[in-house]
């Protein structure tokens, strides 16, 4: 068995940079909607945009990472 890699999310962050993730495009979970990356507030969340709506929410880093990339949009 060949030993996994890293994935491009996991990639994005290895630098410790939460900024890195800024315009990247991940689901809410495996079916969700898509959503958009768009900022960090001041205490360590991140701001997501969801692309459907356009309803701005604020997560934590760790949510954000656990969510897979997205592939198509929306």
């Amino acid at each position: 068995m060949q030993p996994k890699g890293f994935e491009e999310g996991q990639a994005a962050y290895a630098s410790d940079d939460p900024r890195s993730l800024i315009g990247q495009f991940r689901r809410l979970g495996e079916d969700g909607p898509a959503y958009e990356i768009m900022s960090l507030d001041g205490d360590g969340n991140i701001v997501i945009e969801i692309v459907e709506s356009d309803e701005r929410v604020t997560m934590p880093i760790a949510e954000v990472l656990e969510d897979p990339i997205a592939e198509t949009i929306p």
